[in-house]
């Protein structure tokens, strides 16, 4: 939590913030962090980040962090993230869906 509440672009007051699994190892761990709106309840409305943590001196500290999918954080999809059955997107003249 300290190191969310350390980035200015993101309202950790609005977010549910649940540990999914760590697995520990020597002097590191790896966390699966869920988060999802406040009060929603849509299995859609979540996202699962690894954060691969070390111990220094008394705390843990984000050593790295992936989306638990396995893309790293801020990669698109192969897909583009649309839901199953969607129909195509045509791709704009720049190249971009």
């Amino acid at each position: 939590m300290k190191h969310l509440s350390s980035r200015s672009d993101l309202d950790i007051d609005s977010l549910q913030v649940d540990v999914a699994t760590v697995t520990f190892r020597n002097g590191e761990a790896d966390a699966v962090v869920s988060f999802r709106p406040k009060g929603s309840t849509d299995p859609a409305s979540a996202m699962q980040i690894r954060y691969t943590l070390e111990r220094k001196g008394g705390e843990w500290v984000v050593k790295s962090r992936s989306e638990a999918g396995g893309s790293p954080h801020g990669g698109a999809p192969p897909d583009g993230g649309l839901p199953p059955g969607h129909p195509p997107v045509p791709e704009s003249p720049s190249g971009q869906k």
